[in-house]
């Protein structure tokens, strides 16, 4: 415990890039005296509940039922939607859309469309600098999803926070990563997986995603770090698909950060590698820091994150044993850029090996993406439930239970 808590007040010190998002999305300025609706989620817990991020005071509240077809309302005064609501239709469950409108008088109206009537009550939960609004529809949530989606964490203090997960999905723009033998780019499979593993994660009680990269575009490695920082992110995952000069290689791995060199000769090549695309892309060094200052932010603080990425990383590789092979049974350590952040608990995960053509097909297919992203997902919450953050519901709900 006293060594955690050292570690939290050297990452308060090493706060020196500021900035904030909501749900990977960027906030607008808000009017004064107004909210913005800044996060949406459908969560499974014990019932399906839908949670509201809001920013400021929303006002006045209203909801009520409608039928033929069955129909959710939600009227909030004095805010604007300052986020994306999801534009698919859920293939099961109670809900099956969610859509917005201004009224005419200036009210939000949100409209979820139902598959049956439900019996819905709502309450306004303080957290952080605002509130969230939780609709408790009351209708049995998924057990297997509930399980998931950690259905145990209740806000319970106005100072509690979500827990921040950074998804770094690797490459992208002109580095287009490996290509597999049927010409697959790593930089499209990985996208996708993190996509999906940001939708989890949006149905994740306590957890906050935000991307890295939500589009085909170039992001320099050091700059992967510098986002997850003024996203001040808790935990970061970037997502690869492996490749070797032998397409007999198979299996998933897992990193963490070495900081003495690679624990094997995969491992060194998967560094050479991307130390070389660093120089190729531009990659550079952190800014407004002296080499002392480097130095000693590392000393004080890298031993404790890698401790806390190997942590982490394994809870996500024994859940990659659930759905495949993997490369290696433990955590491989190689001091590969992406995971170099002295303050943030860092994991790589290379998928599958795309130069191999079974596991090409494999990476190809929308199930086995699926699968990735939930273990990931499972892999963090496990890691979560036991070395959450300080100030977070997860850790409040950790010392609840404790």
């Amino acid at each position: 415990m006293k060594s955690n808590q050292r570690f939290i007040e050297r990452r308060r010190l090493m706060q020196w890039a500021g900035g904030s998002i909501l749900a990977g999305l960027p906030v607008t300025q808000v009017l004064a005296n107004s909210a913005a609706m800044t996060g949406f989620r459908v969560v499974q817990q014990e019932n399906v509940m839908l949670h509201f991020d809001i920013t400021g005071s929303a006002g006045e509240a209203s909801l009520f039922a409608l039928q033929n077809p069955d129909r959710l309302v939600l009227d909030l005064s004095n805010t604007t939607l300052q986020t994306q609501l999801p534009n698919q239709i859920f293939s099961q469950g109670v809900v099956q859309s969610v859509r917005s409108g201004k009224q005419a008088d200036g009210r939000l109206r949100i409209v979820v469309d139902l598959r049956r009537a439900v019996s819905a009550t709502y309450q306004f939960v303080p957290r952080g600098e605002g509130q969230r609004l939780v609709v408790d529809l009351g209708v049995p949530g998924s057990a297997e999803i509930a399980e998931h989606s950690a259905r145990h964490i209740e806000p319970s203090s106005a100072s509690a926070r979500d827990v921040i997960v950074a998804i770094d999905a690797g490459h992208g723009g002109k580095d287009p990563g490996a290509v597999g033998q049927r010409k697959t780019k790593e930089k499209d499979i990985v996208l996708s997986v993190a996509r999906r593993l940001e939708n989890r994660f949006l149905s994740t009680p306590g957890v906050k995603p935000v991307m890295i990269r939500n589009s085909d575009q170039f992001v320099a490695l050091r700059e992967r770090l510098r986002v997850a920082r003024r996203l001040n992110a808790d935990v970061f995952v970037s997502i690869h698909a492996d490749a070797f000069k032998r397409k007999s290689a198979h299996g998933s791995s897992v990193y963490a950060l070495s900081l003495k060199g690679a624990t094997s000769e995969a491992a060194k090549w998967l560094a050479n590698k991307e130390t070389e695309q660093a120089a190729l892309f531009g990659d550079v060094q952190l800014d407004g820091l002296s080499d002392t200052l480097k130095s000693t932010l590392l000393d004080l603080a890298q031993n404790a994150t890698l401790e806390a990425s190997l942590d982490v990383g394994g809870e996500v590789l024994e859940q990659l044993k659930a759905i495949g092979p993997v490369h290696k049974a433990q955590v491989e350590q190689a001091p590969f850029a992406v995971l170099k952040s002295p303050d943030i608990p860092s994991v790589l995960v290379e998928t599958a090996f795309i130069s191999n053509l079974k596991e090409e097909r494999k990476l190809n297919n929308p199930q086995f993406q699926d699968q990735l992203a939930l273990a990931i997902q499972t892999g963090v919450v496990q890691y979560l439930k036991r070395r959450a953050p300080q100030g977070t519901y997860y850790a409040m709900a950790s010392a609840n239970r404790g």
